[in-house]
């Protein structure tokens, strides 16, 4: 009763500890249940997400550096004022060598305001990936899918900029934008990046976790299946959730190593899988032991409850036959007794 109570008070970090180093409390972490294994993943994810968010946070921000430190050195004097831009060019400017992996090629056209020229610019300049045109009033975003349709968005001034500052700022030039992307003045927009890169990538990891937990678990009973011996799926899919402790703490040394790093593994989502069947696996196999085990001992004991039986079956047997002696010895006695008395009335008669 207190060991059950001890496995229900179980902390994270313990849990944790015996998932990595003690493949024998896997059945006893698994029979607190789905409900406690869903937690413990939640919150082992959650770990992961914090290490990748900080480190899409990083990265974000030496993006928006560079971007400013390259806007400074090619982008031309312009100015914004009352939802349009203009700029020191005299004609338009083809940006390929973008410093940004989601965006293929930049189009700065700051002297085109009408519809017909906006066209033609936009038939000039042949879709390459994700193409940016920034015009003097507008700003379209266009993209090709897998089916080589054509996406296209289209942003005014004003939106652009009070989706990413939150404010309605009617005008800046080229300075007061370096200033801005270098200066505080990003706190907020670095505070709202984080907290939903956190939801976006929190919401795929989880959802990663669960289908590599439910792959590992078929795997898993799969292996119980040759083993023969039966246990229910979700104690497997449980015991697959603490199998994905080591990978996943792999997985966030791998995070930090390639932020300073370029160090790559090819086969990691590989490797993750991997390592986790093998716990679960040695974890069944150690379940198969133990059982083998008990079955030798409850034979064990059987063939001691067999002994006693048969002694007792002997003993009883016996009794009758210990009767029938005692009566017989009994009858002997009186006899004995009789013919003692009766020679002994003898002798007295012959006295007298």
């Amino acid at each position: 009763m207190e060991e059950s109570k001890e496995l229900k008070n179980i902390s994270f970090f313990k849990k944790v500890w015996y998932s990595i180093t003690k493949f024998e409390k896997y059945p006893d972490m698994a029979i607190e249940g789905f409900s406690s294994a869903i937690k413990y993943l939640f919150i082992l994810t959650a770990i992961i997400t914090v290490f990748s968010t900080i480190s899409s946070l990083i990265e974000m921000h030496k993006l928006v550096e560079n971007l400013a430190k390259y806007i400074e050195d090619n982008i031309p004097e312009f100015t914004y004022q009352d939802g349009k831009v203009n700029m020191e060019l005299s004609e338009d400017m083809v940006i390929d060598d973008v410093q940004y992996d989601g965006i293929d090629r930049i189009v700065l056209s700051p002297n085109t305001e009408e519809d017909v020229a906006k066209e033609q610019v936009i038939t000039n300049n042949e879709i390459v990936g994700v193409t940016v045109l920034f015009f003097k009033d507008q700003i379209i975003l266009r993209s090709k899918n897998e089916n080589n349709a054509i996406n296209e968005q289209e942003y005014t001034y004003q939106d652009f900029i009070k989706g990413y500052t939150q404010e309605d700022i009617k005008q800046f030039n080229k300075t007061d934008l370096i200033d801005y992307m270098t200066g505080t003045g990003m706190n907020n927009y670095y505070y709202r990046y984080t907290v939903s890169s956190f939801i976006y990538l929190l919401f795929l990891a989880l959802v990663s976790s669960l289908l590599n937990a439910v792959q590992i678990a078929i795997l898993g009973l799969v292996t119980a299946l040759v083993a023969r011996i039966k246990i229910t799926f979700v104690a497997i899919f449980n015991m697959a959730i603490y199998a994905l402790t080591l990978p996943t703490i792999l997985n966030i040394v791998y995070i930090v190593i390639n932020y300073f790093t370029t160090f790559t593994i090819s086969y990691f989502q590989v490797a993750y899988t991997t390592i986790a069947y093998i716990y679960l696996a040695a974890t069944i196999f150690l379940i198969k032991d133990d059982f083998i085990k008990k079955q030798q001992e409850v034979e064990k004991i059987k063939q001691e409850q067999k002994k006693v039986r048969e002694e007792i079956e002997r003993q009883e047997q016996k009794k009758p036959e210990d009767k029938e002696e005692k009566k017989q010895e009994d009858k002997k006695k009186k006899d004995e007794k009789k013919d003692t008395n009766k020679n002994d009335g003898e002798a007295t008669g012959s006295e007298a």
